[in-house]
């Protein structure tokens, strides 16, 4: 690309002005509701824009690019369930998380369940979060070595991360929300562009497209099959329903009818346009980067366009949703330590700590380090992001559908939620040392097994109790 300077330029000026706002940001926390759910006080657009920026992290830009560029339309059919499933969480589980002025998924099983349940939730919620930040580092580290190629990817997400830290840390989910407003607008914006930058090439390399791409990429399966179609859909659809990072803003709307409206809005605005932009940017890099790093069709489809002014935009805009879906993972997983490790097992006190949001900066600090180690043990997105999904939806979905939609409440349930989540988790990671699950996805055998579990077992309590 041409005048890099240029591009270099935009970068480092919206980094810092991304930076500098979450950081003023700070100054409005006085405790650790303003901290942890930005107090609670947020209508439904901005609701709207940072569920939209924590979505398009790494995973769904890089890391959706990068497996359309392989798997084709297999792929754009793959990804709407990201967004799907804002819908239905916006509609019905939400709502209860507001409601009850819930801070973590742990507690709305404490809340629900009973203390065993909140336990095991608390355990699959560290995994997530640790998960799905390690997932954020990466597409940090490839966006850096990508644009910058000298710089090896040990120290780009090392550089990266750091700076997400230290951006999390600082500013928490206050800051966080009101950066992913700018965030959201430049990456809608940016990719639009982007795709109207690639259609006329597009169009000229119509006639060829046939015979230059293998036909499983215009296929709907992809060549893999209907059954790896539909249990990757749901593996999307329901790893991360109810995430922590997403469960956490359930908690922050202004009142129940804004909360659903920020959801509603955000899933059915991305899941129209998001998927297929990306198919056709990733289509473009295949035409033109046929033998690539899958990861890298993005940032290497913005070099060729040779246009420094969108070119620096664009990808200053990922680094910054990047750091917004790590920060949005940092605030959730501190929420985590602090309501349901910290004040549940250790301060054991009603009131809260006097130095509660030191404790929760210093855990924000802390599993930043952990993301960083999980970048540099798995480098791949979208792999890291469907070992975080198989293992955190088998013990989760179920659970929380049936108390959102039931009332019922008795010791047995209780017990028998605690042993369907114990089971049906347990069941997944031994699927997962089998070689099957190239072909079904662990978290779709997990969550047979858990309804296996759940719906006969309910069943046998329900006539008992006639």
């Amino acid at each position: 690309m041409k005048h890099t300077w240029i591009q270099y330029t935009i970068i480092i000026a919206y980094f810092i002005f991304i930076f500098t706002k979450g950081i003023r940001r700070s100054r409005d926390i006085e405790d650790s509701d303003d901290f942890l759910v930005a107090g609670r006080n947020i209508g439904w657009f901005f609701l709207l824009c940072t569920m939209g920026a924590t979505v398009i992290g790494g995973g769904a830009s890089i890391g959706a690019i990068g497996r359309t560029y392989e798997w084709g339309i297999l792929m754009l059919v793959v990804s709407s369930a990201w967004y799907i499933h804002f819908i239905f969480s916006g509609l019905f589980v939400a709502p209860y998380f507001r409601k009850e002025k819930l801070y973590t998924v742990a507690g709305y099983f404490g809340n629900r369940y009973g203390e065993q349940s909140r336990f095991v939730a608390f355990l699959l919620s560290v995994l997530f979060s640790v998960g799905m930040l390690g997932a954020q580092m990466v597409a940090f580290g490839k966006i850096i070595t990508t644009m910058i190629p000298e710089v090896p990817y040990l120290w780009a997400v090392i550089v990266g991360g750091g700076m997400v830290i230290l951006y999390s840390t600082a500013g928490g989910l206050l800051a966080v929300i009101h950066t992913d407003v700018f965030q959201f607008i430049i990456l809608i914006a940016g990719f639009v562009v982007t795709l109207l930058l690639c259609v006329p090439d597009l169009i000229t390399q119509a006639s060829t497209l046939r015979t230059n791409i293998s036909q499983e990429f215009f296929q709907i399966q992809g060549g893999k099959g209907w059954i790896f179609l539909i249990t990757t859909f749901l593996a999307f659809l329901l790893g991360e329903t109810f995430s922590p990072a997403y469960a956490t803003r359930y908690c922050v709307g202004k009142d129940i009818k804004q909360t659903k409206k920020g959801l509603v809005g955000a899933g059915v605005f991305l899941a129209i346009l998001f998927p297929l932009v990306l198919f056709f940017i990733a289509l473009y890099a295949r035409i033109h980067f046929p033998a690539i790093d899958p990861e890298q069709a993005l940032p290497m489809t913005i070099l060729r366009l040779n246009n420094p002014f969108v070119g620096g935009l664009i990808i200053a805009a990922l680094m910054c949703a990047v750091m917004s879906s790590a920060d949005s993972v940092l605030n959730s997983s501190t929420a985590i330590f602090v309501k349901d490790l910290f004040e549940k097992y250790i301060y054991k006190k009603r009131k809260r700590h006097p130095k509660e949001l030191l404790i929760a900066r210093s855990f924000s600090f802390v599993l930043g380090v952990f993301g960083i180690i999980m970048a540099l043990i798995l480098p791949n997105i979208i792999d890291l992001l469907l070992l975080t999904y198989n293992l955190w939806a088998p013990g989760i979905i179920v659970p929380v559908i049936y108390g959102v939609f039931s009332k019922h409440k008795s010791r047995s349930l209780n017990r028998l939620i605690f042993v369907t989540m114990v089971v049906s988790t347990l069941a997944t990671v031994g699927y997962m040392t089998t070689g099957y699950q190239q072909t079904v996805q662990p978290s779709i055998v997990g969550l047979a097994v858990s309804c296996l579990i759940f719906i006969p077992g309910r069943w046998i309590q329900k006539m008992r109790s006639k």
